[in-house]
């Protein structure tokens, strides 16, 4: 008997370490993760700004919403109709870049809302996006951050920028140790790209960042209104996204901007005196890849820029196809 009570106690103690060992394992990587971030965000250098405003009368009975949505960063592959690497990327940024010039100067455009909707690295969702992945979750974050730095430092020489990053997204949770989708949604890459991009801007007085980490949403006020963004990812049925995330919040949205679903759309959900309350589902930057083209349901790379009146709402919906 007092050998079988030694060899439990000496079994307690065992499977107390092995559950101390695992959880300071997790720990550790999870801090290993985020330094590596940190160092390699240290490294970049911080942007130059240039201001070329005065002398021009700008259009202010207009709303512009500039929409970017899931660059999946990161992913490397060739498809029928589609081409994707890092390279590919800035390449893409390049082309919205003289799109956008072009606009802000032909339409007057004295502030840009920019949304930046998720899913803006590949990440390792499933076990097939290391396929897809030809880089590290590391570099490419701190390679899309500096990037969409670089593109809102240079859009906010031709206007003031108001830009909104949205909080969460499925690719860029990373989901550690088997967790299932969501399970521990607060571990989500666009927390660091998101804090990143208004650190590094944060000497811009033509940039400002607006962020609402911890919800699954960020607001988005047009005119004297509120619409409504968000990845997309945790809505069922998208026709009734503008009710489902109003009657969560208690608040009434005149309009919702929906990625994820690498298409693009509009949904109107109802209408509120002269405008309709509309659901937009955004193109995606990535455009078709093997996965939506072996459901045959591709579509070009692209942007979008949506334009609001007062009286009227959304008039006017621009695709800047990037390829």
């Amino acid at each position: 008997m007092k050998k079988r009570e030694l060899e439990s106690e000496r079994q307690k103690l065992f499977a107390t370490k092995t559950e101390y060992n695992r959880m300071l394992r997790q720990d550790s990587r999870q801090e290993l993760f985020y330094q590596n971030i940190a160092d390699n965000i240290e490294k970049v250098s911080p942007p130059i700004y240039e201001y070329t405003f005065g002398g021009i009368e700008f259009n202010d009975d207009k709303e512009y919403v500039l929409t970017i949505s899931d660059i999946h960063a990161g992913a490397n592959f060739k498809t029928a109709t589609n081409s994707y690497s890092l390279d590919e990327v800035a390449a893409r940024f390049g082309v919205l870049l003289d799109a956008v010039d072009d606009y802000v100067h032909r339409e007057n455009v004295k502030t840009l809302k920019v949304i930046c909707l998720g899913d803006t690295i590949q990440g390792i969702l499933r076990v097939s996006d290391l396929q897809l992945n030809e880089t590290s979750i590391v570099y490419a974050t701190v390679y899309i951050a500096k990037s969409l730095v670089k593109v809102l430092n240079k859009i906010s020489q031709w206007c003031v920028v108001d830009y909104y990053h949205v909080p969460s997204a499925n690719h860029t949770q990373i989901r550690p140790l088997g967790t299932r989708s969501s399970e521990l949604k607060n571990e989500d890459i666009e927390y660091i790209i998101g804090n990143y991009i208004k650190d590094a801007l944060e000497d811009n007085c033509n940039v400002r960042v607006n962020l609402n980490f911890d919800h699954e949403y960020i607001e988005v006020p047009i005119f004297d209104e509120t619409a409504v963004a968000m990845h997309g990812h945790q809505i069922k049925d998208v026709s009734d996204a503008v009710k489902t995330i109003g009657f969560a919040n208690r608040k009434f949205y005149t309009a919702a901007f929906l990625g994820h679903y690498h298409a693009s759309g509009r949904t109107v959900a109802g209408e509120d005196g002269a405008k309709d309350i509309e659901v937009i589902v955004c193109p995606s930057f990535v455009g078709s890849d093997p996965y939506s083209e072996s459901l045959f349901k591709g579509s070009r790379p692209a942007c979008g820029m949506y334009v609001f009146e007062k009286t009227n709402g959304l008039v006017r919906t621009d695709k800047i196809v990037l390829t």
